[in-house]
Order: C-alpha cells, then sequence, then structure tokens
C-alpha cells in the first residue's frame, strides 16, 4: 500500500490553499445527479409521499412559499424526502466510475442505500443507537479505503447516507414499507436518467457524464481488514469522535454539537498533510463564505440572501473537486441563508455560530489527528531509522506503511 506523508517543514497556509487545476469542474455531474434527484422527487410525491415535519416548517417561513402560486411542496419534495437522496447517491456511484461501470454501480449502490435505510430506521428513535451506528459506519472507511476497489467507495456512499437519513432524521417518519418504497424510487430514478443519457449519447455523441478511463488492478496483497496501523487508528479516532457527537446531537439536537462534528469529519484525511491542507481550505472557506452572507445580509432583503444561498449550493458542488475552499465557501453561504431565514432572518447570528463551531471543530480535530496519527507515525519512523532523533519529520524518505 502507499506509504503514509508525514508532516513536513514545506507546508505553507498558501500551498494549502492552492487550487488544484488539473480537477474538473464538475458540472456534468451536478446536472446529472439534479435531474435524477427532481425525478425523484415528483415520483415520490405521486407515491402519495409527502414532507415530514421538517419540510413543513421550511415551506411555511421560506419566502417562495407565500409568494408564488404552484404546489411548492415539489420543490421541498425534491430536498428532505429519502428517495431524493438516494437519487442523489445512487447517481454520484455511477458517475464517477469507468463508463462500462456504470450501471453496476448504479444497482450496487442502490443495494447499499437499502440497506443503509432500514439501518437508519432502525436507529432513528435513539439517539445512543444513532451514535453507535455512526461510529461503526464511519470506522469502516479507514479500513476499507486500505484496500481499494468498490467497498471503499461503497462504505463512503453509506456512512455519508446514514448522515443524512439517521443523524438528521430524515428516515424518521418512515415505517418498512416506506424504506422499500423509497429506495426503490430513488434506485429507479438514478437508472432511468442512466438511460436516457446513454440514449442521447448513442444517437447525438454528446456524453452529459463523462466517466473517467479504468485504473489497473492493484496485484498488491492488502492487509488484513482489522490489523492495526495508520488505517485502524483513523478508524478509532473518527468513530469514536463522530460517534460520541452524532449521539449527543441525536439527543439535545443543539446545532453546535452538529457543526462540530461536521468539520472534524470533513478535514480528517488519510495523511497528516492532507489533514493540514483540508483544515486550512476549511477554516478560510468558512470565514469567505460567513463575510460574504453577512454583508449581504446588510444590504439585501431576505429573500434574495436565501435565493443567493441555494444558488450557491450548485456552485459549490461544481468547485468540489477543483477548489475545496470555493466548496466550503458557497457551502456555508447555503447553510447560513436557510438557518438564519428559519430563524426570522437571523442571519448575523448563524455567522458567528459557523464561525465558531468551525474553530472549535478544527481544533479538536487538529489536536487529536497529531495524538492519535501523527506522533505514533513520527516515533514509528525514528524508531526504524527513517528519521534521524530531532530531525523534522518529513525531511527523510517515507517509512514503509505499516497498515
Amino acid at each position: 500500500m502507499d506509504s503514509p506523508v508525514l508532516p513536513s517543514k514545506g507546508r505553507t497556509l498558501r500551498g494549502a490553499l492552492k487550487p488544484d487545476t488539473q480537477a474538473p469542474l464538475l458540472w456534468r455531474p451536478a446536472i446529472a445527479v439534479a435531474l435524477a434527484s427532481t425525478l425523484a422527487g415528483w415520483l415520490t410525491w405521486l407515491a402519495g409521499y409527502r414532507p415530514p415535519e421538517i419540510a413543513r416548517v421550511v415551506e411555511s417561513n421560506f419566502f417562495l412559499g407565500a409568494h408564488l402560486d404552484f404546489e411548492y411542496q415539489l420543490l421541498v419534495v425534491a430536498k428532505v424526502l429519502p428517495a431524493v437522496f438516494v437519487a442523489w447517491f445512487v447517481m454520484m456511484a455511477a458517475t464517477f466510475v469507468p463508463r462500462k461501470k456504470s450501471l453496476p454501480s448504479a444497482l450496487m449502490a442502490g443495494v447499499a442505500m437499502l440497506a443503509t435505510l432500514f439501518l437508519a430506521w432502525g436507529a432513528v428513535k435513539s439517539p445512543w443507537a444513532v451514535g453507535a451506528v455512526m461510529a461503526v459506519v464511519i470506522a469502516m472507511g479507514p479500513l476499507t479505503r486500505r484496500h481499494g476497489g468498490a467497498g471503499a467507495g461503497l462504505a463512503m456512499l453509506v456512512a455519508v447516507a446514514f448522515f443524512f437519513f439517521a443523524v438528521m432524521g430524515i428516515a424518521k417518519d418512515l415505517d418498512p414499507e416506506g424504506v422499500l418504497v423509497q429506495a426503490a424510487i430513488g434506485t429507479g430514478a438514478a437508472v432511468v436518467v442512466l438511460v436516457v443519457l446513454w440514449i442521447i449519447r448513442r444517437l447525438t455523441g454528446f456524453a452529459l457524464i463523462q466517466q473517467p478511463p479504468a485504473k489497473p488492478r492493484s496485484t498488491e496483497k492488502p492487509p488484513p481488514f482489522f490489523s492495526g496501523g495508520l488505517a485502524m487508528r483513523q478508524a478509532l479516532l473518527l468513530g469514536a469522535l463522530l460517534g460520541t457527537t452524532a449521539g449527543l446531537w441525536a439527543a439535545t439536537k443543539n446545532h453546535n454539537y452538529f457543526w462540530v462534528m461536521v468539520t472534524f469529519w470533513a478535514i480528517t484525511q488519510a495523511t497528516p498533510d492532507a489533514t493540514f491542507d483540508r483544515g486550512i481550505k476549511r477554516v478560510v472557506g468558512v470565514m469567505v463564505g460567513c463575510l460574504l452572507i453577512g454583508g449581504l445580509a446588510v444590504v439585501a432583503q431576505p429573500d434574495v440572501v436565501v435565493t443567493v444561498g441555494f444558488v450557491m449550493l450548485y456552485v459549490g458542488v461544481v468547485f468540489w473537486a477543483r477548489n475545496y475552499t470555493v466548496y466550503i465557501a458557497s457551502i456555508t453561504m447555503m447553510t447560513v441563508a436557510l438557518h438564519g431565514d428559519l430563524e426570522n432572518y437571523s442571519f448575523g447570528h448563524w455567522v458567528l455560530l459557523r464561525l465558531a463551531d468551525t474553530a472549535v471543530g478544527l481544533v479538536i480535530g487538529f489536536t487529536a489527528y497529531w495524538l492519535v496519527i501523527t506522533l505514533p507515525e513520527i516515533r514509528r519512523a525514528r524508531r526504524e531509522g527513517a528519521l534521524a532523533p530531532g530531525a523534522t519529520a518529513g525531511s527523510g524518505p517515507p517509512p514503509p506503511d505499516g497498515t
């Protein structure tokens, strides 16, 4: 497996904020996911499902609900019901694989989403269960990542999906029949869009989704799944931190727990260098997003602020691969706009909360990562002679992977 990258003296703020100009802008996948999600929203409405309580709160407070004549709940359905998120996750699974694997990946992701929905439906009634299951599904990420293949991608999808379905409570009002229907609608919507896009490509040559080329399969034998090393420490760290805060959030609904959890989840990467870079990008993105949306709230009407927030969600998704700072700034603008609108246009209050929670999450994430991940790697490197006593980690050749 690849050697872990130890922290080095070469890390700088400028280097951390440098965008990946080789990464594509994801406007095509964003359109494909939006099409599948919208179709799933319409189908759930036709199937007789109506938004849960959170959707009705959004509808009663959001400016469009009071001023537009058409059935505004259609827009709400496309944002909160599980089938929409199933379509979203399944479509992403089909988008980021080679073309020949697109449909099989969609079907595999659909089965994984069905299992995740059942898991969330069973756990959502108890904060203890939410925290325990969140710890397990999060811990599976680092353990499957070192093995690569489809398992790593599915583990990431399951973790993110469980976060939406259980931690955010979206599966709360479902029953077993509803779980089956929602999973079927979401997967079916994604498959329909994939088939339509395939027909368009065959007839016109236009490919909305440009899948990556297939990677050569590694011949290196992976370590035992539950073996120790870097990946196991990452699994235990993330599982403990996110399981605890997810349980606290489910029990108290305190937004501070929620955003602290999201922060150190997002910044914790496979290596110390990557974690440092992600943390810097995140805190800068949050600051920029808060300044922009806070400034706009001073000079613009609330409906303009919320509209800009929704637009920035799409901008953020487009820049997700190329520039994480722009992505976080955009998501921050959307988050502050929506929460501020729900609380009687208290945009300034949510700007301050977002900044404070990000800072706390960053401190917790960096400190825990240093103690559990970075420090043991430095000590191991020195024991094996990769670092001379007193040398800075990263000044010598990287040590072999202990996973």
